[in-house]
């Protein structure tokens, strides 16, 4: 035994899959399956020395067992790495999702900071003993509900002075009356853009721990400008993190998601009742997975750094994942009964990416011994039907019997083909609701943004006097810029009067726009809003504001200050759709994801964004009506086949995200992810489109022999099901017994010799008389026949794909014919409906001296 080898209940394994592989479900059943099989061998060893079946039953057990040996070890080693990958790749997702949420909030309070009201605020607050100040602090808190309203993120906004004495909070319940000095100074002090804190703040009592963006509030925008306070965003961060959660935990394996602080501490956890919060969890970086116990209990795990966005990787967060070792490798039993159309299986079979170099020899000596134990079969039920003997019909059942087992084998090997499959359907779903919900948490943030913009004080001031607003694009455009270096996702922020008018932009390129008349139709829509909460959103298409590309245009209507009911104007952003959208779709594929390829859609097969090159956006996608006809939320995963290729098909509909898209919601766009991962290439070849037979057919016990019928052997060449008297066959052979003739014509029937029993027989290829293209590598099998047993010259053999049964027919249901052409030749003395297969059949009986006649002594002539 290899040193690196243990024995796990009779079978060889590899030393570090032992301690898994009794928790893989699919291997322990194949295993006892094969189990149970091996111990039928011995039964029929014994049972072969009553019947004299002359077959070598231990080669068979040997090499099924060899098969089981290899085949279990390649089925441990794919299934711990696929789940491993998963693990990975949901930790990973798990973490950049919320990186990405917070990178977001990070433009806010670096926004919010220098808002105006905020600044005029602080200036002219006196104390919560004055009149005055109360009024002021209605108004700010008033604002600071607006503000949530639409980044409904955050679930207190607090604001206090230079010494941390907190002077308005939208959460007035709280009477904490100060900010933590330490904090304070730190955001006084910072050089950075923002402050990030997740820890316990004494502001927020109610909260053990709480994640909160800081900044400081400045005189001016200048660096070097007088600070006059502090502001604090409070981040609904358990709230957020149940959602990413509640997307990528698989409840049937029972794994939990995590997020870990910086010393491996649980900071938020998708089962707290299985991993606690606070609790202190081992770190799995370095390593693919690694078995971990908590709890009393063991798992495995796995846990991932950030990638990060936009360079922002937030503080030291690691996400991490869980799984009990007895739910880790749980088969797809929810998929086990979805039916996998046999070519699908083939091109999986040939695409490495699925189906590994490693995995296909075990399938390929499979079918090799397989073929040989059929081929044995045939021969013995050929020899059966030669002899006259009381153990005729036992013999006959029990290697009917033999067959049967054999191809319970099979069936083991062609369960975990379709296990393969499903797996990957699953993927493609999967991948299509990760992408989906990242565009709709990514588009919540667009909607927010133009609606708050849109209530900027001094926006809303300068276009209550209309006719000095050509005065104030200078200063107007620079807050535009300010807001729009601050929120990268724009190419440009403008803003539009109630003529539609364009008044300032952000991007000093584009500033040919102002004095332009914007005539689209969000224009009007914009002008027409009912409140501040309402917002509307372009059709996704070209447009000059984007390059002469398509993008979506987000847009929300500017209000007179004096009077909220009066709209002056609006403002309108430009989403910069494309590398966005390509970040979305990229970032929710595995990072080796040459075989998949994913698109944004609307509900018209019109394209959004795409990862294949050969798709393009505003190109349709030619797929069935019925993939996009889900409702929101639904998701449906399917075999599709394009251009000869099999893909599994994973689409989800949007839901929204939040509020956004929601039932509160005007904005209605259906926005739908496909996910293609690639299978394989159809199988063109003629041969591959025969329906895979049984191992053996087990019917061929339904008639019994008597002196009014006769046996006839059965085979396939190509597609055509041809016959031969089982009197007349020697035996089946495989082709390595062949010795080649040196080809001068191809097109001659004569192939080389095989030496039988001192015997050497011509060997035949009859296929220029079938009116089909059957390749070489289709030709498996070689069937010896004899016309006259006396005569030992009389003796061809023939190439044929595949053996079927040996069957028992009635001489009076065979049909005579005087002609019958294959092609061009008469090789057909008869016909017959062959009615103990599954399904009845048609079989053409071969003459063997006509093919004799014809082919070797025309050979001999020539």
């Amino acid at each position: 035994m290899s040193k690196n080898l243990v024995d796990y209940k009779g079978i060889k394994v590899k030393k570090e899959l032992y301690p898994l592989i009794k928790h893989i479900e699919d291997v322990d059943k194949y295993r006892e399956e094969l189990g149970r099989l091996s111990s039928s061998w011995d039964i029929f060893a014994l049972l072969g020395q009553l019947g004299d079946i002359n077959i070598d039953i231990g080669k068979t057990k040997e090499n099924f067992l060899n098969l089981t040996t290899t085949l279990l070890n390649h089925l441990s080693d794919e299934t711990v790495k696929k789940t491993t990958q998963e693990m990975h790749f949901k930790a990973q997702v798990a973490i950049d999702i919320v990186i990405r949420n917070l990178f977001e909030r990070t433009a806010d309070i670096g926004f919010l900071a220098t808002d105006d009201d905020i600044r005029e605020f602080i200036l002219h607050f006196v104390s919560k003993y004055d009149k005055e100040s109360n009024l002021l602090k209605d108004q700010i808190r008033k604002r600071f509900l607006e503000y949530v309203k639409k980044y409904s993120v955050y679930y207190d906004i607090v604001l206090a002075d230079t010494k941390g004495k907190i002077l308005a909070r939208l959460d007035d319940n709280i009477k904490v009356e100060t900010i933590d000095s330490n904090l304070v100074s730190k955001i006084l002090n910072t050089s950075e853009e923002y402050v990030e804190t997740y820890n316990s703040h004494n502001f927020l009592p109610q909260y053990k721990k709480s994640l909160v963006y800081s900044y400081k509030v400045t005189r001016t925008n200048d660096f070097n400008s007088e600070s006059l306070g502090v502001l604090c965003l409070c981040f609904k961060f358990n709230d957020e993190m149940q959602g990413i959660f509640s997307n990528l935990a698989d409840k049937k394996n029972k794994e939990t998601l995590a997020l870990l602080d910086e010393d491996g501490y649980v900071i938020a956890s998708s089962d707290e009742n299985c991993i606690s919060l606070n609790s202190k969890q081992e770190i799995v970086l370095d390593e693919d997975y690694k078995i971990v116990s908590f709890a009393g209990r063991d798992f495995i795990a796995k846990t991932c750094l950030t990638n990060g966005y936009q360079g922002f990787k937030g503080l030291k967060w690691y996400g991490h994942i869980m799984i009990p070792l007895e739910y880790a490798f749980l088969s797809e039993e929810s998929n086990a009964t979805k039916e996998v159309d046999e070519h699908i299986i083939e091109a999986m079979m040939e695409n490495e990416q699925h189906f590994s170099r490693e995995l296909k020899e075990v399938f390929n000596k499979s079918k090799n011994i397989q073929d040989n134990l059929s081929r044995v079969i045939w021969n013995g039920n050929v020899a059966q039907s030669k002899i006259n003997s009381s153990n005729r019909d036992f013999s006959k059942s029990l290697l009917s019997e033999i067959g049967v087992t054999g191809s319970k084998a099979n069936s083991s090997l062609n369960n975990l083909n379709r296990t393969i499959i499903n797996s990957i359907l699953k993927d493609s779903e999967f991948l299509s609701s990760l992408a989906i919900d990242i565009m709709d948490r990514n588009l919540y943030e667009r909607a927010n943004d133009c609606r708050w913009w849109a209530l900027t004080t001094y926006f809303r001031t300068a276009f209550d006097d209309n006719d000095s607003l050509i005065h104030k694009e200078e200063e107007i455009s620079s807050i535009l810029k300010y807001i729009n270096d601050l929120y990268t996702v724009y190419t440009n922020l403008l803003v539009f009067d109630k003529h539609g008018k364009i008044v300032a932009v952000s991007n000093e390129k584009e500033k040919h726009l102002v004095g332009k008349v914007l005539s689209n139709s969000w224009v009007e829509k914009t002008l027409n809003l009912k409140d501040t909460q309402k917002y509307c959103v372009s059709d996704f298409e070209k447009t000059t504001l984007y390059d002469n590309e398509s993008t979506y245009i987000y847009c929300s209507a500017i209000r007179s200050f004096q009077d909220e009911n009066i709209i002056n104007g609006g403002i309108a952003v430009v989403f910069d759709s494309k590398p966005q959208f390509q970040a979305m779709l990229q970032e929710s594929l595995p990072s080796d994801n040459s075989s998949v390829f994913a698109l944004f859609t609307d509900r018209d097969k019109n394209v959004i964004s795409s990862t294949n090159e050969s798709i393009t956006v505003d190109s349709k996608i030619d797929i069935e009506d019925r993939f996009f006809q889900l409702k929101n939320g639904e998701k449906i995963s399917e075999i599709i086949e394009i251009d000869n290729k099999y893909y599994a098909l994973g689409v989800r509909c949007s839901k929204g995200y939040r509020e956004y898209k929601s039932a509160s919601d005007d904005y209605i766009n259906d926005v739908f992810c496909l996910v293609f991962i690639y299978i394989g290439k159809k199988c063109l070849n003629g041969l591959s489109k025969i329906k895979r037979k049984k191992f053996i057919n087990s019917n061929i016990l339904k008639k019994s022999f008597d002196k009014n019928s006769v046996e006839l052997a059965t085979f396939n060449l190509g597609k055509k099901f041809l016959a031969v008297h089982a009197k007349n066959v020697i035996e089946s052979i495989g082709t390595d017994k062949l010795e080649k003739s040196i080809e001068m014509d191809k097109k001659n029937p004569f192939k080389g010799m095989v030496l039988h029993k001192d015997r050497l027989i011509s060997i035949l290829d009859i296929r220029s008389f079938i009116n089909e293209e059957i390749k070489d590598e289709d030709l498996k099998t070689i069937i010896l026949l004899e016309y006259d047993k006396d005569n030992k010259e009389h003796c061809i053999g023939i190439l044929v794909s595949s053996l079927e049964s040996i069957s028992v027919v009635e001489d009076k249901a065979i049909q005579q014919i005087q002609s019958h052409f294959l092609g061009a030749g008469t090789l057909v003395e008869s016909i017959v409906e062959i009615d103990d297969l599954d399904e009845p059949q048609v079989a053409m009986i071969l003459d063997i001296k006509k093919i004799d006649d014809n082919l070797t002594q025309r050979d001999k002539t020539n």
